[in-house]
């Protein structure tokens, strides 16, 4: 659906060989953060990513609101997939 809609995306499903740095590197390419959280949930590396995202400035948005409060306050906010596509699309503050 992003290269239906010409928007550059990369993902982090997994850990490559360079294990978290990987994730951080990403993260530092990236306009926006995404976290596909299932029922609110996020473990200590997903934790670890959204802390380093908020420390770079990068807008973080969430699925599903997260169950930890103290992780949640650095969330800019929930959106549906739909939701942040329509974002990427009109949101000329965001460098693409």
């Amino acid at each position: 659906m992003l290269r239906k809609e010409n928007i550059e995306f990369a993902t982090s499903k997994s850990l490559d060989a360079r294990g978290i740095m990987g994730c951080l590197e990403k993260i530092n390419q990236a306009d926006v953060v995404y976290v596909v959280n299932p029922g609110g949930y996020v473990g200590k590396s997903v934790s670890l990513d959204i802390g380093y995202a908020y420390a770079k400035n990068k807008p973080i948005y969430v699925m599903h609101p997260i169950d930890d409060p103290p992780v949640m306050s650095l969330v800019k906010g929930v959106l549906s997939f739909k939701e942040l596509i329509n974002l990427l699309k009109h949101d000329e503050n965001l460098e693409m």
